[in-house]
């Protein structure tokens, strides 16, 4: 929710980098369109790793959503029109 405020408050536009396909959209890199969300980490992480940027994976706590809907899991957060 923070950033979703950050962001209108910059006026900055609300950009879908994964669609609800599970794969990646133009603004997550064309070069990544269509690809599925965990091979486009795979290939971001290759990409860093080739041009000597990539400095390492490192676990961290965190909280994931769960969705509703099992093929989909884990829930990626996404801004859009909500039921009543």
């Amino acid at each position: 929710p923070q950033d979703l405020l950050l962001a209108r408050a910059r006026g900055l536009p609300l950009l879908s980098v994964i669609g609800d396909d599970g794969t990646l959209c133009p603004p997550g890199g064309g070069w990544l369109q269509g690809v599925p969300r965990f091979e486009a980490r795979a290939q971001v992480v290759a990409a860093l790793a080739q041009r000597g940027l990539f400095r390492g994976v490192q676990d961290h706590a965190m909280t994931l959503p769960l969705c509703r809907y099992p093929q989909v899991s884990p829930g990626v957060p996404s801004v859009s029109p909500q039921c009543p």
